[in-house]
């Protein structure tokens, strides 16, 4: 018996609207972004009679329940990065952006990059909504307290100090809440105890990694750095090579690992060493950050692949 061809389906995610459709016709439908919406399309992918897998941009959170009634369905579900998706379109010469073209575009990422696994991990979906509800409570305090500082004395002032205050309030509940839900996981406590067993990474550096880094100690040294946007791409062309670069990546995890990597420059055991020698060689401080960042986040990731706690030889 032949195998079935793979039915790439392709979803484009909006507030309130599905725009779907199958790689390779021209045609696509809609459908309501909600249960009803949801179960219509569980239905229709079932209705194909293959093998099929479902690419869908991350859409800010718009794309969360229909994700999920997917994967409780069995159904594969692989996230298509936006930004290669764009790119994909321009290389192809997509005269506009609409909907349907933007359901093309995420088809023929699907069926030619096949994207990233979608998995259920509901508590580390909990700790990651939790620690962006908290940034965006430290971010809304921050700038209530700057805008109230460039006010005169009176009561518009202090009205604004007190919402800063507030702010401030809820991002501390905010940070109790997220190391909460990572103490009531059996599997993110021990990741996390492992973690902060590294210079320069706390219970809230050890949160965030784990939030947004789902593959740490899953993937390969290459892909961890690739997935932080901390692998260097090198630029060659016949005789000509010019300065690697790093790019692209999720900014969450880079920004942690940078503040972890300037705290762990005090420590006996820390990035120091390897800092210092790179600069040395003559490599400026921010190269030489990076390198340092990219370090530990291979480093970090090992040990969660291994079970094992930071080991200064090895490091």
């Amino acid at each position: 018996m032949m195998p079935q061809e793979m039915a790439y389906v392709a979803v484009d995610v909006s507030k309130a609207s599905l725009e779907i459709g199958l790689y390779g016709e021209q045609r696509s439908w809609r459908a309501a972004n909600a249960a009803s919406g949801w179960a219509r399309l569980v239905g229709w992918v079932g209705d194909l009679g293959r093998p099929v897998v479902v690419g869908v941009e991350p859409s800010g959170g718009y794309e969360r329940g229909l994700v999920e009634a997917l994967l409780r369905a069995g159904v594969e579900v692989r996230w298509c990065d936006p930004a290669r998706v764009r790119a994909m379109a321009r290389a192809l010469g997509a005269p506009a952006k609409t909907d349907a073209i933007d359901v093309g575009m995420i088809g023929a990422f699907l069926a030619h990059a096949g994207g990233r696994p979608a998995r259920l991990d509901p508590e580390r979906e909990a700790l990651k909504a939790a620690l962006a509800a908290r940034r965006a409570a430290q971010e809304s305090a921050q700038r209530l307290e700057a805008q109230a500082a460039a006010l005169p004395e009176g009561p518009a002032r202090e009205a604004l100090a007190a919402v800063a205050q507030t702010a401030r309030q809820a991002a501390r509940e905010l940070t109790r809440q997220a190391l909460e839900l990572v103490r009531a996981s059996a599997l993110l406590q021990t990741a996390s105890q492992r973690l902060q067993t590294a210079p320069g990474v706390g219970p809230l550096v050890a949160a965030e990694l784990l939030a947004h880094l789902p593959e740490l100690g899953r993937v390969s040294a290459k892909a961890i750095a690739k997935l932080a946007g901390l692998a260097p791409f090198v630029r060659q062309s016949g005789a000509w090579t010019g300065r690697a670069y790093c790019s692209g990546g999720r900014p969450r995890p880079r920004q942690l690992l940078y503040l972890a990597v300037v705290a762990s420059l005090r420590a006996k055991h820390g990035a120091r060493p390897a800092y210092e020698k790179l600069r040395a060689a003559g490599k400026p401080a921010k190269v030489a950050l990076t390198a340092c960042m990219r370090r530990l986040l291979v480093m970090l990731n090992a040990m969660i692949r291994d079970g094992s706690a930071w080991n200064p030889q090895a490091a």
